[in-house]
């Protein structure tokens, strides 16, 4: 009886480490993620979303950073950076911002030559509050860059080595 229990165990375990992408992509192993255009004024905006893309996928660890002959590539441009009033308080007070970005973002397989992922008009938004007593707002505008690029991160996983 324990020895069923323990086998079951050890295979449910196993069960739950499958991977999609381990299916899906096995010849996949680096990752180069070139320079991001930039098209707005905000100076750093390509920069610092390829730093950040290239430090999620390093801890993400499905995939290893190269320059040196990667099997895949990212390559994209951001077309577009808003940072709007969202809404007012009771007041006539600002109190949420979105920041909104327009990216256009390819990921490309080198190894089988075809497009992975693309999106010619990626936009993604978050809201922040600076007067925000709430922690589990965004307060700052930078807070809600970095979220934007998390869901652009995200949304590539999932489109790519996450999809069924």
């Amino acid at each position: 009886m324990k020895k069923s229990i323990v086998i079951l165990g050890l295979a449910f375990l196993y069960a739950c480490s499958y991977s999609v992408f381990m299916n899906a992509y096995p010849h996949l192993r680096y990752i180069q993620i070139y320079p991001i255009e930039n098209s707005t004024s905000e100076f750093a905006l390509g920069q610092d979303l390829q730093n950040f893309l290239v430090e999620k996928f390093q801890s993400d660890g499905r995939l290893k950073i190269s320059t040196l002959d990667p099997d895949c590539c990212i390559e994209g441009k951001v077309l577009d950076y808003r940072n709007e009033i969202f809404s007012y308080d009771m007041y006539g007070s600002v109190s949420e911002y979105r920041v909104s970005i327009l990216l256009d973002i390819t990921m490309t397989d080198l190894k089988r030559q075809t497009v992975m992922y693309e999106n010619k008009s990626l936009l993604q938004s978050v809201t922040y509050s600076p007067n925000a007593s709430n922690p589990d707002l965004f307060i700052t505008e930078a807070q809600a860059v970095d979220e934007v690029f998390l869901q652009v991160f995200n949304t590539i996983m999932r489109s790519t080595f996450e999809a069924w």
